[in-house]
């Protein structure tokens, strides 16, 4: 699975609550359902996540899900190469989400964040 593609899918759960909103004001809702469940079912992700970029566009958020930065680190697109101990990720690894804090949930397929640990 391609890197941008994990990043777009995390971004995608980390404010679906907001995108599910937006989709609603633009009456979109249908097509983020029916997006959503494909995700869930393990759907081709760099087909889904293109699809989710082009609803938000309809939706007028012109830039999609990416922001195109660099990868690299210990985890997946943590950045700088800082060593962590310890962070809560994607439960399916299907996406490069990467959350510091305790208590976070994957709105994708609504379970809480997955621990992982590692000697720095």
């Amino acid at each position: 699975m391609a890197g941008e593609e994990k990043y777009r899918l995390g971004r995608l759960c980390a404010q679906l609550t907001a995108i599910r909103s937006l989709a609603d004001r633009q009456g979109e809702s249908a097509q983020l359902d029916a997006l959503l469940t494909e995700l869930r079912a393990d759907g081709d992700l760099p087909e889904l996540t293109s699809r989710a970029d082009e609803l938000l566009r309809r939706c007028g958020v012109a830039r999609g899900l990416g922001d195109h930065r660099s990868y690299g680190g210990v985890l997946p697109h943590l950045g700088g190469g800082h060593p962590v101990e310890e962070a809560h990720v994607c439960p399916k690894g299907r996406c490069d989400r990467v959350d510091l804090e305790a208590g976070g949930r994957c709105e994708l397929y609504v379970v809480p964040l997955r621990l992982v640990r590692w000697e720095a």
